[in-house]
């Protein structure tokens, strides 16, 4: 992503205030924390403000002369439902990429600041909290996984210096910080498969004060059984605009490949691994990040963050009246829907619309534009999406029966000589390819369509701009339905 013209919101702040949904609101705090609707916060986490931004504080560090020092914590995100318990849990088993930005500030009082903090994705609880003193907030939590970004040596932990990175899991047992014990993920300590002792930074250690920036990759077995990979990066170059590590040095804007600080065969089905999780509601599990400090602290911040499942996902929210943007955010990705003023939502049974982004592979979505007058187009691969192009499909209910799909509004008066009176649509998404406002499409399948999904004649194009600079690229349209959408390009135009 790039730091300039971004939209700070996150998925279902619009208008989730009915209760009833089967679909999972996705993770975006980015470029900080000014929103923490979603986050389920135990311990000594908060939001707190530090250099005039909304942070994830964790540890509080030193808090004065005569005050506790020792601070645990935890924060999930949750989204509270009193009928579906599952909203909020983010699926796993078809990969993802999440990515943060933290800081640690050391207080230089004495000694040996600690503990660290974690990315841990669990399936015991909502206010799951482990513990401290070298636990770092998550030792002690069952049913879960930890990357450690651990700052002390703790030689009871069998730790390898003051400034490692590791992953740990007990599969569905308490997890436990020891790296001699069986919980160490890919072997012990003498593995030959890199997973421990790893520096935490490059330019300088995780407790330097300055921000450090983290990727987790977890790519699923091609075969669907076995061991896929889980991947860690920290502080390493990405593709310029992005949060995706340079794959080689002959990507443009890339001076040298990344290299991944961990790389371990994984797989967080508790079936297919002994050390993975008991995956619910379609292989899915909380996700959050822990932390701890002694008495000798240490404040931990998270400045931002971002998860982005590899699997359909869907969003679900009160349709606003009439020229009032709806957001639906899916991690890096998001698409857009802007009624006519004309609209207006104001009944006591409200209308909801549901849009669902399904990763599509690059070859198999092209097959779907056989017979069209789009051959010569190719969908646009979004970057850690596992590289998949993605679907927008967008349906409609009452608030009063949200499972059930109904007409969505439409305009019979749009026109391209009449765009005031037609529904704004609007992708927005990194990635690596050439796109560009000349080469750029935007197509829509009239009517959408799911079994089979929508190919040939079907397809038609409701294409308006494309502009590189407003979060990330950003493909608009325009058009008097909703159904199914994707942006494509002309790789030879």
């Amino acid at each position: 992503m790039r730091y300039g013209i971004v939209k700070a919101t996150l998925a279902g702040v619009l208008a989730l205030c009915w209760t009833a949904s089967a679909a999972a609101q996705q993770v975006r705090f980015f470029p900080d924390f000014s929103s923490v609707q979603y986050l389920q916060n135990s311990g000594s986490a908060h939001q707190a403000t530090y250099n005039s931004a909304k942070v994830l504080r964790l540890t509080d560090g030193y808090p004065g002369v005569g005050a506790t020092h020792p601070e645990t914590s935890s924060s999930w995100f949750v989204v509270p439902s009193s009928v579906d318990v599952n909203l909020g849990r983010q699926v796993l088993t078809s990969g993802f990429d999440t990515y943060f930005k933290f800081q640690i500030h050391t207080a230089a009082i004495c000694c040996a600041p600690a503990d660290g903090l974690a990315f841990v994705i669990q399936n015991s609880s909502t206010t799951a909290l482990g513990s401290g003193n070298g636990g770092l907030g998550y030792s002690g939590i069952p049913n879960s996984v930890a990357v450690e970004f651990d700052t002390h040596l703790d030689t009871a932990n069998a730790d390898p210096s003051n400034n490692h990175v590791g992953v740990q899991s007990c599969g569905t047992a308490a997890n436990s910080a020891d790296h001699s014990s069986s919980c160490a993920v890919a072997g012990t300590l003498t593995s030959n498969i890199p997973h421990l002792g790893v520096t935490c930074g490059t330019s300088g250690p995780c407790t330097d004060g300055t921000p450090h920036e983290a990727v987790i990759e977890y790519n699923p077995p091609a075969s669907g059984t076995g061991n896929g990979t889980l991947l860690v990066w920290i502080d390493q170059p990405f593709i310029p605009g992005t949060h995706t590590p340079c794959p080689n040095n002959t990507t443009p804007g890339c001076p040298i490949a990344a290299v991944a600080a961990i790389s371990v065969p994984y797989n967080f089905d508790i079936n297919q691994n002994p050390q993975g999780i008991a995956l619910t509601a379609g292989g899915s599990a909380w996700v959050g990040f822990t932390a701890s400090q002694t008495s000798d602290p240490q404040a931990h911040d998270i400045l931002a963050w971002t998860f982005t499942p590899h699997a359909p996902t869907q969003v679900t929210q009160v349709i606003p009246n009439g020229g009032i943007t709806a957001d639906y955010i899916f991690g890096v990705h998001d698409m857009s829907v802007t009624q006519p003023t004309s609209y207006t939502n104001n009944g006591p049974d409200k209308d909801l619309m549901t849009v669902t982004a399904t990763p599509v592979a690059r070859n198999v979505f092209y097959q779907r534009l056989l017979g069209s007058n789009f051959i010569s187009e190719q969908c646009i691969t979004y970057l850690e999406t596992g590289g998949n192009c993605i679907v927008y499909t967008v349906t409609c209910q009452k608030q009063s029966n949200p499972t059930v799909n109904v007409p969505c509004p439409a305009s019979n008066t749009c026109s391209r000589q009449n765009l005031p009176a037609c529904i704004a649509f609007t992708t927005s998404f990194t990635t690596s390819d050439t796109v560009t406002a000349t080469n750029a499409d935007y197509l829509k399948c009239d009517p959408g369509g799911h079994n089979p999904p929508c190919s040939g004649t079907a397809w038609s194009t409701i294409f308006l701009s494309y502009n590189p600079q407003i979060f990330d690229g950003k493909t608009s349209g325009a058009g008097g339905s909703s159904s199914d959408f994707v942006a494509t390009y002309h790789p030879r135009k």
